[in-house]
């Protein structure tokens, strides 16, 4: 396996590895000697655009699991369920079957192949855009904006050196088949429960 770009990565803060976020990094080293006022340059600006970016997928975690608190129906527990399928098959097969490491000069030493964050943002989209392109959802502002951010997502995983190009495609891959068979399975249970209905009735 190969090394860590500096001595002391392994020394990093939990909550830094999470955001994913260099502390190394010119931008980070920038706030931390002349604060938010030193980023004047359009370089460092665009960094911390690819950070936020890279986040998404913990957020739009976050938001999934407090409307499936909120709502309790089916389709969020299927689409939440979905989501925590797709994470844990992702961290089982790089450890047990790919084992490739992430490119040179990535901060983390985990293996890199899939992409996670690409698995979560391919499963996303798609689920998404299967709903308004298949099932015929009505398609909403927030829909869209949701759409372009996670599309963005892989790309922001290459240029902050965690992951390469073919270990994004794969997750991305890998999220369009969980969305096609979670959609599969809540299609399946709402048909059944249609069924169940009417047999009441009758």
């Amino acid at each position: 396996m190969r090394q860590p770009p500096f001595e002391h990565c392994l020394d990093c803060p939990l909550i830094i590895k999470l955001m994913d976020a260099c502390p190394l990094s010119p931008f980070w080293q920038i706030v931390q000697e002349e604060g938010l006022n030193g980023l004047t340059d359009a370089s460092l600006l665009y960094e911390l655009f690819m950070v936020i970016i890279s986040l998404l997928p913990w957020i739009f975690g976050l938001i999934l699991g407090i409307l499936l608190l909120k709502r309790r129906d089916m389709r969020s527990l299927i689409r939440a369920g979905t989501h925590l399928c797709a994470h844990i098959t992702c961290d089982v097969v790089k450890v047990i079957y790919f084992k490739e490491d992430r490119p040179d000069g990535s901060c983390s030493l985990k293996y890199g192949l899939p992409s996670c964050h690409s698995i979560f943002a391919g499963l996303y989209t798609s689920w998404v855009l299967i709903e308004i392109l298949v099932i015929g959802m009505k398609l909403k502002t927030r829909h869209l904006i949701a759409v372009i951010s996670m599309l963005i997502v892989p790309y922001s995983r290459i240029y902050l050196i965690y992951h390469t190009l073919k270990q994004c495609i794969y997750g991305w891959t890998i999220g369009f088949i969980f969305a096609v068979m979670g959609l599969t399975l809540h299609h399946q249970c709402k048909k059944r429960r249609k069924n169940k209905q009417v047999k009441v009735k009758q």
